[in-house]
């Protein structure tokens, strides 16, 4: 009925794709609802290495899992990078990342909203 009324452009999510030899997670699948995230290496990173990561820059991340990581921020699903130790390799895709030089605030989160509306 749907396919009907509209144009579908995309359907499901690729899981990964190979570059070389390695299998490279596909980062539709990051953001997807059918990702079971136990199943992967996770880092979750701060406000500004997540912004960092949104417009595609370098990241350095502090920890010694390497190969294919899930980044996060507040335990939600960024993207794919590729830790190879030294450095890791943004896997964003270009045509996704932030342009703007702008560089926003950090959300405060809703305590800030609550302790604002009982004063």
């Amino acid at each position: 009925l749907l396919n009907a009324m509209l144009t579908v452009l995309h359907k499901g999510v690729a899981l990964a794709g190979w570059k070389g030899r390695d299998l490279v997670p596909n980062p539709e699948l990051a953001l997807s609802t059918i990702l079971n995230r136990l199943d992967f290496q996770q880092v979750d990173v701060d406000w500004e290495d997540a912004v960092t990561y949104l417009r595609r820059e370098s990241v350095c991340l502090s920890v010694e899992e390497r190969g294919y990581l899930l980044l996060t921020y507040r335990d939600q699903p960024l993207g794919w990078v590729k830790n190879l130790g030294n450095r890791a390799n943004n896997l964003y895709p270009q045509e996704w990342r932030i342009r703007s030089g702008y560089r926003p605030d950090p959300f405060r989160g809703l305590e800030s909203v609550v302790r604002f509306e009982e004063s």
